[in-house]
């Protein structure tokens, strides 16, 4: 159970997420591109990755001595994990293999959705009690959305590094755009749904934002454009990429929590 500190923690929770985030907006800027026009944005990556470790560690630690849900302590212990791995990855002798690239970019993401749940589930409204909502097909659509929305962002993280074409990239986005429909508008315009309201409203601006970002990078391979230009949208498309992802994860965990299977009827 979260002790008398917990608003604190909570806080700095909310901190280690915002790091995290920013650390994948520079971590583009050097992995990405081997120009480097906007390498010196990307050196404050390490200092940002140094920041994000001691944060984990700390919010880490917290919460397996004071929470007693044990789901969170496994995510935190995943989390301080994933740090262990960026950091291992993110050390190798430059020029680093496109694997390893991959890698460091994917995970991070990933780390990023976790500290947006831990942010979320450290909050004192959290610990109050959701009213149950019956909705079976919700049930299915929190387990599927995750997936494919992370499954573009992999493909994301294969074309950026030059791992394959920007194509199934693409398609991918028309799929996944209709995955995040199906799971926000029922939330938005169902009334039984009201309390998760303002964050599907949320979810469905960011998500949208990043398909704008994508259809704008993929015109301007037919256009002359400065190549400055198309990195910073690539980096700002990686970075709402992330966002999209922790967006999901939030969703699907709030209803998950909120809804349940309909009572059978005898």
């Amino acid at each position: 159970m979260l002790t008398i500190d917990g608003a604190w923690w909570h806080r700095t929770a909310i901190l280690l997420a915002a790091f995290a985030f920013l650390s994948v907006l520079t971590g583009t800027a050097v992995t990405s591109n081997p120009e480097r026009p906007l390498y010196s944005l990307g050196q404050s990556h390490i200092w940002l990755g140094a920041i994000v470790g001691i944060l984990t560690m700390a919010v880490g630690i917290w919460i397996h001595a004071t929470s007693e849900g044990r789901w969170l302590r496994v995510l935190s212990a995943i989390a301080m994990a994933a740090v262990v791995v960026q950091v291992l990855l993110g050390l190798q002798t430059l020029p680093q293999p496109p694997e390893t690239r991959i890698a460091h970019s994917f995970i991070g993401q990933l780390f990023f959705s976790m500290t947006a749940v831990i942010a979320v589930c450290t909050s004192d409204r959290w610990r109050r009690t959701p009213e149950r909502v019956e909705a079976s097909s919700m049930r299915v659509l929190v387990k599927i959305v995750p997936v494919v929305v992370l499954a573009q962002v992999g493909l994301g993280a294969l074309f950026r590094h030059g791992a394959m074409d920007v194509m199934p990239h693409l398609l991918g986005a028309f799929i996944t755009a209709f995955f995040i429909l199906g799971l926000a508008l029922p939330v938005i315009y169902r009334p039984e749904h009201s309390s998760l309201r303002l964050a599907a409203q949320g979810f469905l601006v960011i998500a949208s934002v990043q398909v704008f970002l994508g259809l704008a990078l993929f015109s301007m391979q037919f256009m002359d454009t400065d190549p400055t230009v198309i990195i910073l949208l690539m980096t700002i498309h990686a970075a709402t990429g992330a966002l999209t992802l922790a967006g999901t994860v939030v969703m699907a965990v709030l209803i998950g929590r909120s809804v349940c299977a309909p009572k059978r009827t005898k």
